[in-house]
């Protein structure tokens, strides 16, 4: 099915709800040492709103969420280790995805949900997997544009780790981006450019498990203020895209469904807390 581009009442609508960039409060989480930023909440469109996704991205739909915060990193080895210290993210082609300040993959969405119960019970607070309105609303730092960047994907490494040069050179039939991010596999985190909240790597070196089951008919069907769907469905939902993704898993609006119990080498997560 072709998607056409929206007519110029549409663009107009989007810029009005392009969200303003208001002040994004870091703090850190003692216990671990865990980076958070806490973000106001806002409206903005959720979904494809430039044409270069797939179905379940659309249509685009105006979500609001509420206050909140979510890590500034993704979970990585180290972090992971003390909750589990047996866990290995294992290796791709001779190349380690488990050095302490990679993002922990492979992993599944229960092992991530656990996670962050056993970190509530150590600390008092209450750690969660973002809802993905959340995760959209921070991947997107305010942009209206495929990524935070905005729609060029040859700008993708300065600001992500993604199938580049480097990465083909050892996985030649992987669909890549034209630029070389400096590395094959995953990459210690906050290596790249953030966002304009501040929050690093939301786009590519891991998937992110979001705390939704996966379902694209209820996409656009969930009330506007704080979506999250909790119903049935044999998935959750995954963002972000990862180290051996090309331009289109690396949007901000690219979403897909995988197993709870699934886990693999792109494939980690990032925390967030509900505002007081």
């Amino acid at each position: 099915m072709t998607y056409k581009m929206p007519g110029t009442l549409f663009i107009l609508l989007l810029f009005a709800y392009v969200p303003l960039v208001r002040a994004a409060t870091p703090s850190t989480e003692p216990a671990i040492g865990m980076e958070f930023i806490s973000l106001p909440g806002g409206c903005y469109l959720m979904g494809d709103s430039v044409g270069d996704g797939d179905p379940n991205e659309r249509p685009v739909h105006e979500v609001c969420v509420s206050d909140f915060s979510i890590g500034k990193f993704e979970v990585t080895n180290a972090q992971y280790k003390k909750f589990s210290p047996q866990h290995n993210s294992g290796a791709s082609q001779g190349s380690t995805l488990n050095d302490d300040n990679q993002p922990v993959v492979n992993v599944s969405w229960e092992s991530a949900v656990a996670f962050a119960k056993w970190l509530s019970e150590k600390t008092g607070q209450t750690y969660r997997l973002p809802t993905e309105a959340e995760w959209e609303y921070a991947a997107r730092g305010g942009s209206i544009h495929s990524r935070f960047w905005g729609n060029n994907p040859d700008e993708a490494c300065k600001y992500a780790n993604v199938a580049d040069m480097k990465t083909k050179k050892q996985w030649a039939n992987w669909t890549s981006f034209a630029c070389d991010d400096g590395y094959a596999v995953s990459a210690p985190i906050g290596s790249f450019q953030p966002n304009s909240y501040g929050l690093y790597d939301m786009l590519g070196n891991a998937w992110e498990w979001c705390e939704d089951t996966y379902n694209s008919e209820a996409y656009t069907k969930l009330p506007k203020d704080n979506p999250v769907y909790g119903g049935s469905g044999e998935y959750r939902v995954m963002r972000g895209g990862g180290w051996s993704n090309g331009p289109l898993g690396i949007r901000s609006s690219h979403r897909v469904g995988l197993s709870p119990s699934f886990g693999h080498h792109s494939l980690g997560f990032r925390l967030a807390n509900t505002a007081p």
